[in-house]
C-alpha cells in the first residue's frame, strides 16, 4: 500500500512538472512532438523503450508496448480515456494517473501515435477495426474470446427448442483465429418425447485478408467444418460432415454507423442427410459512445437460401450489446429474431450471449 502511494505521488509530481516545463517554455514552444511528450509524461513508469521501467514502486505488471498483440488490440478512444481519466476510471489500476489538465486532447493523440510506433509489425489489425460482436453475423477481427449463447426458439403450436452454444476463440498470430463451438440442445416437439443432448461440433479457421485503419475496413475469410457429433435420429444433428466457407467484412466508414456482413456457403458431404445452401447476414450498429463498454444497438438481417429444397427464409433481429464490466471485456447481448418472409421455420427466437475477452482480463476483474 505504501509503495502504491509513493508511485501515485511520483506520478502526480511528474504531471505537475510537465505542466511547469510547458509553461516555462512559453507559447512558442508549446507544440511538443509525441516522443518528447512521452519522455516527459510516460517514460518514468513505462520505460523509454515502452517495455516498462524498472526500479519503480508500481505494484501491477506494466504493459509491454512493443508486444503488438497488446499494442493493437484496443482503439485510441479507449486508450485516450485511460490517459485522460486514469486507470481507475476504466477499471484498471489506480496507479495509472489522470493527465487531464496536463495533456490536451491533441497532445494525447500525439503521445498515443508514438506509443503505437513501439509495435514495428504493421501486419497486425488495429483495435479501431475491432467492432462489437453481433449475435449472428460473423466478426472479421480475430479475438481471444469465450462466448456462451442461449436461444429459446418458439415453433408452431407448442413446439420449443432450447439451444446453448459454447464457443472458444483463440487468436493465432497477427491475423489468424481458431474457433471451436459445441451446441447443447433441448428439443420439445408438440408431439412425442423431449430430446436433449449434444449437437454437431464445429471447428472454424479464420484469417484477415485486408485491414485498413485509414479506410476503417476489415475483410476476413473463414472455413468452418461441422462434424456429426449429434444424434441425427433424435433430431440433434445432421448426421454428415458439412463445409461452410465464409467471407466476412466490417466497416466504420459511415461514422457513427458500423456495418458488418457475412456471406456463407453450406456444403454437406451427404446431401441426402442435409441440404446445401447460402446465407447472407448483415448487421448495422449505432454505437452510443466511443468506448467499447458503451451501448451498441444493432439491427441484423439474414437471408437463407436452401438450394436443395429451393426455399428462402428471411429474418430481422433487433438487439442490444452492452459491456457489464468497466473495462469492457465482459459483455452481454440480447435480441429477438423474427421471420419476415419466405418459409417460417419458427415463430420467434429469443437469443442472447455472454462474452468474455479473456485475453484482456479475468471474468470478475
Amino acid at each position: 500500500m505504501a509503495a502504491g502511494r509513493v508511485m501515485i505521488a511520483g506520478a502526480l509530481a511528474a504531471i505537475v512538472l510537465l505542466i511547469a516545463i510547458r509553461r516555462a517554455r512559453g507559447a512558442e514552444d508549446e507544440e511538443l512532438d509525441g516522443p518528447a511528450l512521452y519522455r516527459e509524461a510516460c517514460a518514468s513508469c513505462h520505460g523509454a523503450d515502452g517495455r516498462g521501467a524498472t526500479g519503480t514502486a508500481v505494484t501491477v505488471p506494466l504493459p509491454d508496448f512493443t508486444d503488438c498483440g497488446f499494442n493493437t488490440r484496443e482503439p485510441d478512444s479507449d486508450w485516450g480515456y485511460v490517459v485522460a481519466r486514469g486507470g481507475a476510471a476504466a477499471g484498471l489500476s489506480p496507479q495509472m494517473p489522470a493527465f487531464t489538465g496536463a495533456l490536451t486532447p491533441e497532445e494525447t493523440h500525439r503521445v498515443l501515435a508514438y506509443v503505437r510506433s513501439f509495435c514495428t509489425d504493421g501486419w497486425w489489425p488495429r483495435g479501431e477495426l475491432n467492432f462489437r460482436r453481433p449475435i449472428f453475423t460473423g466478426k472479421a477481427f480475430p479475438e481471444d474470446e469465450a462466448v456462451a449463447t442461449q436461444s429459446f426458439i418458439k415453433g408452431p403450436g407448442s413446439t420449443a427448442n432450447w439451444v446453448t452454444e459454447l464457443s472458444i476463440e483463440q487468436r493465432i498470430g497477427a491475423r489468424g483465429q481458431f474457433e471451436l463451438t459445441l451446441p447443447i440442445e433441448v428439443r420439445d416437439p408438440s408431439s412425442g418425447s423431449t430430446e436433449a443432448g449434444v449437437g454437431d461440433l464445429s471447428l472454424n479457421g479464420q484469417y484477415v485478408l485486408y485491414a485498413s485503419l485509414q479506410h476503417l475496413t476489415i475483410v476476413a475469410a473463414s472455413l468452418e467444418l461441422v462434424l456429426p457429433s449429434g444424434d441425427r435420429d433424435r433430431g440433434l444433428g445432421d448426421g454428415t460432415v458439412t463445409f461452410e466457407p465464409s467471407l466476412l467484412a466490417g466497416t466504420g466508414l459511415l461514422d457513427p454507423i458500423v456495418l458488418q456482413a457475412q456471406l456463407q456457403g453450406v456444403a454437406p458431404v451427404d446431401e441426402h442427410r442435409a441440404d446445401s445452401g447460402v446465407r447472407f447476414l448483415s448487421a448495422a450498429s449505432y454505437p452510443l459512445g466511443p468506448l467499447r463498454r458503451d451501448w451498441w444497438p444493432t439491427l441484423e438481417f439474414e437471408a437463407r437460401q436452401n438450394v436443395s429444397a429451393g426455399e428462402s427464409e428471411f429474418f430481422l433481429t433487433p438487439e442490444i450489446y452492452k459491456a457489464i464490466r468497466t473495462r469492457g471485456h465482459v459483455a452481454m447481448s440480447l435480441g429477438v429474431q423474427l421471420p419476415i418472409g419466405g418459409r417460417r421455420p419458427f415463430d420467434y427466437n429469443i437469443v442472447g450471449f455472454l462474452l468474455w475477452e479473456y485475453g484482456d482480463g479475468g471474468l470478475w476483474w
